[in-house]
C-alpha cells in the first residue's frame, strides 16, 4: 500500500496538507489529476511519496514542513 503527499507551492493560505492512497482520483499514483501533456510538471507543487505506509507519509511531513498539519483526504479517507 502507497501512500502520497501533494506539497502546494502556491496555496500559502491552506495550513494543512493532505495525506492520500495510492489510488485516490485526486492522487493517481503521484500524478494527480489533471492531464499532464496540459500542466506544467512542478508549477503548483509536486507529489512526494510513496510512503509504504500512512504514518511514514505523516512523519515526513511534519519533520521537513513542521509549520504544517498534516490531515486525511476525504475523498479517499486513506483505505
Amino acid at each position: 500500500m502507497n501512500y502520497y503527499i501533494y506539497v502546494n507551492w502556491g496555496n500559502k493560505i491552506k495550513e494543512k496538507f493532505i495525506v492520500h492512497y495510492w489510488s485516490c482520483g485526486h492522487c493517481r499514483m503521484g500524478l494527480g489529476k489533471h492531464n499532464l501533456e496540459k500542466t506544467k510538471q512542478g508549477g503548483n507543487g509536486v507529489w512526494v511519496g510513496p510512503f509504504i505506509t500512512k504514518e511514514l507519509g505523516m512523519e515526513f511531513s511534519k519533520k521537513y514542513f513542521p509549520e504544517k498539519k498534516v490531515g486525511d483526504c476525504k475523498h479517499c479517507k486513506n483505505k
